[in-house]
Formats: C-alpha cells, structure tokens, sequence
C-alpha cells in the first residue's frame, strides 16, 4: 500500500511538471507545433518505436547473460519481460531508483534466491555503468574536437560535472568492487565513522554490500564472454535510445542532421538528467533537448520534435512496460 501511494504520488507529480513543459511548450506556436508531429512521416514513427523496444531487448540480453553467468536460468522471452516493465519503475520514481529493486523481485519469482537475484542485478548495473561511461567519455571527446556547444556555456558545465561524478561513483564501485585492500580500506573507514552512532543493523548491511560488490566483480571477470556480451549489449541499447531523436527528426523532414551529433546531444541530455530529482528526469530533460538541439535545429520544428521524443523514449516506454506488467501480474495470479 506504502509503495503505491509513493508510485501515485509521483504520477501526480509528473503530471503537474508535464502540464507546465506543454503549457510552456505549445504557448506561443501551438497551431504550428502541432502541424509539425501531425505533418510527421508515421514509418518514421513506428520505426523509432521498434528502436525503443529493440533497446530494451539489448538491455535484455545483458540480464540473460548475467543471469546465465551466475548458474542460473530465466528464458530469453521472460527476460525481455522483465525488461519492458523496468521503465515504468524507472519512469515512477525519482533519480529512476525503482527500477532494480524491482528486477529483483521478478528474478526472485523465477525461483533464482534473493541473495543471488540482487547480485545478478548488481553485477548487470556495474556493466551497464561501463557502457553508460564508454557513450559518455566519447560524447564529451567528440565535443572538444568538434565543439558542437559554445564552451562557455553554464549547462555544458553542469554536463562536464555530471559526466565527471558519474565517472568517480562508476571508478569507486570498481575500485571497491576489484580490490581487496581498497574494500577494506572502505569497510574501516565506514565502521568507524558509523561507531559514534552506534547502528550494528547498518554496519552489518554495508558489510554485507561491500562484500558483495567483490563477489560480483569477482563473477564478471570470472565470466569474461558473457561480461563483455553484457558489455557490448548495453552500449547497443544506449545508441539505440539515443538515436531516437534523429528517428523522429528524419520524420519531420530534417535531412541535414549528423546520426552522431544527434547520439551526442542526447548523451549530454542524459547526463544532465542525472542532476533532476523529479521522476522521470521530468521537466529537465526536456530543457536540455531544446537547449543542445538548438544548436543543431531551430523553429517549431525543435519544440515538436522534442515533444515526440519525450512521448516515444519516456511516456511510451512506461505505457508499454504497464502493460505489461498487468499481462504479467494476471498470469502470475492464474498460477497462484
């Protein structure tokens, strides 16, 4: 009941937040805006939706992978389920922090235990943090040499800031993940900072974490073939997402647009996002595609685009995975 109130919560929220980006949006050049997505070329449409979804299907080979690699087995078909629903958690909660906890119960109603449904989701966030990097240090190398956005720009910072904790949060897992000596370091430094208040409960979750951020690490350079498949399948599923605005684009009649500058704009986006405590990154995102894609698009046709992009990555995402969810939750219950 808890979590559904929280998940109401949210909705309410983003809806309020989505109601002042259309207000917003649409104020000025409403009659032209919605000219531009009802003028869109539908193919380009239903191409940018089965890219979204092919995404998800990357993202579910790496689960498949990683589930495979820790002995045990979930079929293919359900882990493409469990990875549709995935983005309405991720849409539903701030900083998209539902959607693991959530991945787990699933693996864990597959008959894979608790303990090892956490670390199979674990061990998948450590590659998919690779990946998330691997775009992110490109992107930012691609922008020093072609200087897509004006350097002195304030939200370029933030992006260079984001990209820069992003990096330290993925170096530091690693760290404590590959070396002993550095976890320990870390366990010690956490048990006697946590000594003055006193909360065993506490030190013993994070020694348990910690510990289980080595075994992880432990199973995914064990598992070298399956890790890099898990690897090479997250990098296809964030360019897959991320060339979804050049999709939408090309179905407006935009024909001048670089695919790379696109993928680049919309992994400084994602990065900006980071900072957005309102589920679903919601209102902020949508600020920094009219903000990045100004430089490369201009007119109605940027607010219309962005309106399409927002609908098909995020809104769709989320209506596909609940209905999914509900499909799933109905078997489950003629199982029961």
């Amino acid at each position: 009941m808890k979590n559904k109130s929280k998940i109401i919560i949210n909705l309410i929220i983003i809806f309020v937040v989505l109601s002042l980006v259309l207000y917003f949006s649409l104020k000025d050049n409403y009659q032209e805006i919605i000219d531009n997505i009802k003028n869109m070329n539908i193919i380009w449409l239903i191409i940018s939706i089965i890219i979204l979804i092919i995404s998800r299907i990357f993202s579910a080979v790496s689960s498949y992978k990683m589930t495979k690699a820790n002995d045990h087995h979930v079929s293919f078909l359900r882990a493409i389920q469990i990875n549709l629903i995935i983005p309405f958690f991720h849409g539903v909660t701030p900083f998209a922090g539902g959607g693991q906890p959530m991945e787990i119960y699933y693996l864990h109603n597959e008959k894979i235990p608790l303990g090892k449904s956490t670390n199979i989701v674990l061990q998948n966030f450590i590659v998919y943090q690779t990946a998330l990097i691997i775009i992110s240090l490109i992107a930012v190398i691609y922008n020093v040499i072609f200087d897509l956005f004006p350097a002195n720009s304030l939200i370029k910072q933030l992006v260079i800031i984001g990209f820069i904790i992003n990096f330290l949060v993925w170096l530091f897992t690693l760290l404590v993940s590959l070396s002993k000596k550095f976890n320990q370091v870390i366990l010690k430094i956490t048990l006697f900072i946590l000594k003055k208040f006193n909360k065993p409960a506490l030190k013993e979750k994070i020694t348990r974490y910690l510990s289980n951020l080595h075994k992880n690490a432990t199973t995914i350079i064990k598992h070298k073939k399956s890790s890099l498949l898990s690897l090479f399948a997250n990098i296809l599923s964030l360019i897959c997402l991320y060339s979804i605005p050049y999709l939408v684009l090309t179905g407006m009649d935009i024909t001048n647009l670089n695919i790379i500058e696109t993928i680049v704009a919309t992994s400084y986006i994602m990065i900006m996002g980071s900072f957005v405590p309102i589920p679903g990154g919601t209102g902020g995102l949508e600020y920094g595609y009219m903000y990045f894609f100004n430089y490369l698009i201009g007119g109605s046709i940027l607010t219309s685009s962005m309106l399409v992009w927002r609908f098909v990555s995020y809104y769709l995402a989320m209506i596909i995975g609940a209905i999914v969810l509900a499909l799933y939750r109905k078997k489950e219950n003629k199982c029961v």
